[in-house]
C-alpha cells in the first residue's frame, strides 16, 4: 500500500467512526448539535451572523454507511458561521489557490497586496479568520485544502476558496480531516461542472450530509489521525527510497534485457532464415546506383561491420541503409521562418496538421491543435509524414518514438522531430524501435544546447550509429520475445 492510500485509509476510517474506540461517558453528538444552535442563535442576537434558511434533515438515503449510536448525520452547513466578503481598502497579505501547497495542506507562498501600488486582483473579496478552513471549490480531487494560521488572521482570500468557518463548540480541526477524507473528496468529484477548470458549487458542500462525533470523540480522532500521519510520513521515506531502488533495478533489468537482444543473445538463431547480409547488399547497391544516378546526395560515411559481435547471419547498418531510398526518407521538421504562428489557421476542410513532438511523447495521433493552408503544406511537402512513418522527438525530451498509425490527417512535421521512414523488407518496425530505445542513450549524449538539449545535427545519427540487423523473422520473434519478458518484469516490479 502507497502512503497516500494508507493516508485515505485513515481518514475514512476516521469519518465512519472506526478510528478510535467510543466512549459511553462522552456527551453524544445530538447534545452538541445543540450547544451549536445556542451558540447560532446568540450570534443571531447580537447581529455578528444572520440567520439563513435552515437546511433539511439528512434521510436515510443520504446515508452512505453507519455510524456509532451517539454520532450524528448532519448538513455541513448546519456546523459553520457565514462567509464574510470584504473588499479590502488597506494592504493586505493575499491567499490564492496557489497559495497552498497541497501535498502538506498548509499555506505556504502568500503574497502581499499594497493598495494604491499592486494591481488588486479582482476575487480578492474574503475576509479570513485563524482557524477559518480554505477549501477550493476549483478541482477538488486537487485537495487545495488548508486551516488559515495565526499570522493569516484578518486577512484576505480569493473568492475561488470556500471559507469554513466553524461554530463553537465544533472541533475544526476534525472537520478539516473529514474535508480531506475520501468520503467527501470522492462525492465532490461527481458533483464537479465544466471541462476546463471543472468546480463544485459552494451550496454542494454547504448541503453535504455528514458524520458528527462527540466533541471528545473528534478530539481523540484528531490526535490518532495526527500521530498515525506522521508514522506513515516515516514509513513514506522507507517507501520512496524502496521504490526508488525498485525503479532503478526495473530499468536496469529491462536495459540489459534489450542489450540481449540487440547482441543475438536473447533468442536461438535459425539457420533456415534468410541472413540479413543479403538483404544488406542489395540495399547497398540500390544505394549506390542512387548515388551515381544523383537520385541521393552522396554523403559519407562509415559502412557498418560484423566484426564478430553479432550472430554470422545479423548485419550492421547505418540509418540510411535500412530506409527506403528516397531523399524523404530521413528528414528533420523545417528551422527557422518555415513553420511560425503567424502560419497557424483554425482545422477546416483544406488545412493541414503539424505534427509535435507531443505525438511522439505521449504516442497520441490526436495530440496538438495547429494547422497550416493547403498552400503553405505544399510548400513543405518535403516534411510530410505518413501512415506507417516513425516519428522520433529531437529536442528536449530526446529519443521517443511513435509509428503513425493508418487514420491520421494529412500534414507535416515540425522542428522537434525527425520522421523515418523505413524499408520494412529489411527491418521489422517494432524491432527498430527496440533498437533505437536501446541507442538512445547514445543520442542523449550527442545532444546539444544548454537549456533545452536538442538533437542539432543528424549527421552522427546517420552516419555514426550501428543498427544490427538481424534476419527479418528473427527480429519478429525477438520482439515477440522481449514484449513478453518486459511485461512479467513489469508485474514482478508491482
Amino acid at each position: 500500500m502507497t502512503p497516500e492510500q494508507l493516508k485515505s485509509s485513515i481518514l475514512q476510517y476516521a469519518v465512519e467512526g472506526k478510528l478510535v474506540k467510543q466512549n459511553p461517558d462522552d456527551e453524544p453528538a445530538s447534545e452538541l448539535l445543540k450547544k451549536i444552535e445556542d451558540e447560532k442563535v446568540k450570534l443571531i442576537k447580537a447581529g455578528k451572523i444572520k440567520r439563513n434558511k435552515k437546511l433539511p434533515v439528512v434521510t436515510d438515503e443520504e446515508k452512505s454507511f453507519a455510524i456509532p449510536n451517539n454520532w450524528q448525520w448532519v448538513r455541513l452547513g448546519e456546523l459553520l458561521k457565514p462567509e464574510i466578503s470584504l473588499k479590502p481598502k488597506s494592504s493586505f497579505k493575499y491567499i490564492d489557490i496557489a497559495s497552498l501547497d497541497n501535498k502538506i495542506n498548509v499555506i505556504t507562498n502568500y503574497k502581499t497586496c499594497i493598495i494604491g501600488k499592486d494591481k488588486i486582483p479582482v476575487r480578492a473579496t474574503k475576509l479570513v479568520s485563524k482557524g477559518d478552513i480554505l477549501y477550493s471549490t476549483v478541482r477538488p480531487y486537487l485537495k487545495n485544502v488548508a486551516i488559515v494560521p495565526n499570522e493569516l488572521d484578518k486577512q484576505i482570500a480569493t473568492s475561488g476558496f470556500y471559507v469554513l468557518k466553524s461554530l463553537e463548540p465544533t472541533d475544526n480541526k476534525y472537520l478539516f480531516y473529514l474535508l480531506l477524507s475520501p468520503y467527501l473528496t470522492n462525492a465532490m468529484h461527481e458533483k464537479m461542472k465544466g471541462i476546463n477548470s471543472p468546480s463544485i458549487k459552494k451550496s454542494d458542500l454547504k448541503s453535504f450530509p455528514i458524520p458528527l462525533p462527540p466533541l471528545e470523540e473528534q478530539k481523540r480522532i484528531v490526535a490518532k489521525i495526527e500521530k498515525l500521519m506522521s508514522l506513515v510520513d516515516e514509513y513514506a521515506e522507507s517507501y520512496n527510497r524502496l521504490q526508488k531502488i525498485d525503479n532503478e533495478f526495473e530499468d536496469k533489468l529491462k536495459q540489459s534485457v534489450l542489450q540481449y537482444a540487440m547482441e543475438g543473445k536473447l533468442v536461438k538463431q535459425n539457420l533456415s532464415d534468410e541472413s540479413a547480409i543479403n538483404n544488406l547488399k542489395e540495399a547497398r547497391e540500390e544505394i549506390k546506383q542512387a548515388i551515381n544516378n544523383k537520385k541521393l546526395r552522396n554523403e559519407k560515411y562509415l559502412k557498418a561491420q560484423n566484426n564478430g559481435e553479432y550472430p554470422k547471419n545479423w548485419a550492421v547498418a547505418r540509418l540510411k541503409e535500412i530506409c527506403e531510398k528516397n531523399n524523404a526518407a530521413i528528414k528533420r521538421g523545417p528551422f527557422g521562418s518555415s513553420i511560425t504562428k503567424s502560419m497557424f489557421v483554425p482545422k477546416g476542410k483544406d488545412t493541414f496538421k503539424i505534427y509535435e513532438q507531443g505525438n511522439a511523447i505521449r504516442k497520441d495521433i490526436n495530440y496538438g491543435s495547429y494547422y497550416i493552408t493547403k498552400d503553405k503544406f505544399e510548400s513543405l511537402r518535403a516534411f510530410e509524414v505518413k501512415p506507417g512513418d516513425i516519428i522520433i522527438s529531437c529536442a528536449g525530451t530526446i529519443g521517443e518514438t511513435f509509428i503513425i498509425p493508418s487514420k491520421m490527417e494529412p500534414g507535416i512535421i515540425n522542428q522537434a522531430l525527425l520522421k523515418l521512414t523505413l524499408d520494412t523488407s529489411i527491418i521489422d518496425k517494432d524491432f527498430f524501435l527496440l533498437e533505437f530505445k536501446s541507442i538512445s542513450s547514445q543520442l542523449k549524449l550527442h545532444a546539444k544546447g544548454s537549456a533545452i538539449k536538442n538533437l542539432a545535427s543528424l549527421k552522427y545519427l546517420k552516419n555514426k550509429v550501428s543498427f544490427p540487423v538481424p534476419p527479418l523473422e528473427e527480429q519478429k520473434r525477438i520482439v515477440k520475445n522481449v514484449e513478453k519478458i518486459m511485461k512479467a518484469i513489469s508485474e514482478l516490479s508491482k
